[in-house]
């Protein structure tokens, strides 16, 4: 049976609902990214149609952040800060990965 997509996404959803660190959810999106790699091998553009669809789910989550930490109070600035870190830092990698693929 096929793998989905939003299966392998799971846990890096997890982790960045939580709050994990940009480390812990780059390391979390370099399994998937091996995963969809090996099982799109034969198949480039799905690869990158899978990219770009997580690229821009990242894109908007980080916009509607930025939005957010504008308007909260400096009590929960830190967290949103360190939510948005991680976000970011995941973008980047998917960022990363379309040009190599």
């Amino acid at each position: 049976m096929p793998r989905s997509p939003a299966a392998d996404l799971a846990p890096l959803i997890k982790l960045l609902q939580a709050g994990a660190t940009p480390t812990r959810a780059t390391t979390e999106l370099s399994r998937v990214l091996a995963i969809w790699t090996a099982d799109l091998k034969d198949d480039g553009e799905q690869l990158q149609e899978r990219l770009s669809g997580l690229a821009e789910q990242m894109a908007t989550g980080i916009e509607e952040m930025h939005e957010g930490i504008a308007a909260a109070s400096d009590k929960g600035k830190p967290t949103l800060r360190r939510i948005l870190a991680t976000h970011e830092a995941v973008l980047d990698e998917v960022r990363m990965a379309q040009r190599a693929a």
